[in-house]
């Protein structure tokens, strides 16, 4: 990222932000703005919060809407032409940088996205052109939270690093909210999308898992689990479209009558093992901080991958993320940061105060922050 401008976006005081090419250091006390900085300028990767607030809940009170723009370094985007219309999806024009904004008007509820100053026509159209990764300490849920929890991360990163997950992942929840609600022959056509988009939403699920779960388990054990570690996908009745239309069809009845779908990669999980047992039940609180700093370094590596044909690096944000791990691991992991990089991606860290700045970021320049005030140091 090159540049970070926001207007009325949390608590955040207004303003346009140059950004050094390598990172920095967000110091400032807990309260006054730094995971805001880094929402912000993530929120432009999928157009939503990372921390999981709704838009309205991101303007600033008093305000009528909120709007960020960020300028990246991965070369700017032109769109095709049909009929004489400019339409999405973008592609990408590495001669020039691109502008991606978006802005958010609580009045009317309407979202309204551009890049490099034309608009998108649908949110797919501009998701990933900014692309990081945030480190947290309440990444842990995805550790110990339910399906659900590591699920959404998934097609998240599925939708960053995959062209066409977007929209089988949208087709597949748009069946499956009318296969619950339909009668006579409506339900079979339902099912049939519902089968055909969510083998493909599983599909490239399971391919994620089994390409990245030995480089998974290598981070574990970088960081300093000892005990062996695991990932899998895990699935029920959807190892193709042909199956997966046999399930729906045979739990057809039972479903209607309680108005859900009980089959489907709806249903499915992303597990995290330490030996063949869960994770979430038999592990400490460091293995499960552990396990989730392995799968955003995964996620990282997932969308570094993607440098040949979309973008950069990806950007690297640790919101305090060193506050809650021992010295070991905090060394360990900064270590593993350092690597990132040295192979290009920023690193955006926030700590409270100056002396807890670890090894692994303390060469980035120094910024503050005070009541929503952002400045260099």
């Amino acid at each position: 990222m090159a540049r970070l401008s926001v207007r009325a976006f949390r608590n955040l005081g207004d303003a346009d932000l140059e950004l050094p090419p390598q990172g920095m250091v967000l110091v400032g006390p807990n309260g006054h703005g730094k995971t805001s900085v880094l929402e912000a300028a993530l929120y432009l990767e999928v157009f939503r919060s990372f921390r999981g607030g709704r838009d309205r809940e991101l303007v600033r009170f008093g305000e009528d809407g909120f709007r960020i723009e960020v300028a990246t370094e991965a070369g700017g985007a032109e769109r095709r032409e049909v009929a004489g219309r400019q339409v999405g999806p973008w592609l990408p024009d590495a001669s020039r940088k691109t502008v991606v904004a978006a802005g958010f008007d609580a009045r009317t509820g309407e979202k309204r996205v551009t890049l490099d100053g034309l608009r998108a026509e649908r949110l797919a159209d501009a998701i990933g052109v900014v692309r990081g990764v945030v480190l947290s300490p309440s990444d842990v849920g995805l550790a110990t939270g339910g399906a659900r929890v590591r699920r959404a991360f998934l097609d998240v990163l599925l939708s960053l690093a995959v062209p066409g997950y977007v929209g089988a992942l949208g087709e597949y929840r748009r069946a499956l909210r009318h296969r619950c609600h339909a009668r006579g022959a409506d339900v079979e056509d339902w099912e049939a999308l519902l089968a055909r988009a969510g083998a493909q939403v599983a599909a490239e699920r399971r391919a994620w898992a089994e390409r990245w779960a030995e480089r998974y388990c290598g981070y574990c054990g970088e960081i300093g689990e000892r005990l062996e570690s695991g990932l899998r996908y895990a699935s029920r009745a959807t190892e193709g479209e042909d199956e997966l239309a046999a399930a729906l069809a045979r739990s057809r009845e039972r479903d209607l009558a309680r108005g859900t779908t009980s089959v489907g990669p709806h249903r499915d999980d992303l597990q995290l093992l330490l030996g063949a047992r869960p994770l979430g039940v038999y592990g400490s609180a460091g293995q499960w901080r552990t396990a989730a700093l392995a799968l955003r370094l995964v996620a990282a590596d997932t969308l570094a991958a993607l440098d040949g044909r979309a973008g950069g690096p990806p950007v690297i944000c640790l919101d305090d993320v060193f506050a809650e791990l021992d010295a070991e691991r905090s060394a360990r992991l900064g270590a593993l940061i350092e690597g990132l990089a040295a192979r290009g991606s920023q690193v955006f860290a926030t700590v409270p105060r100056e002396g807890e700045l670890p090894a692994a970021v303390s060469a980035l320049p120094r910024w503050r922050i005070r009541d929503g005030a952002i400045e260099a140091a």
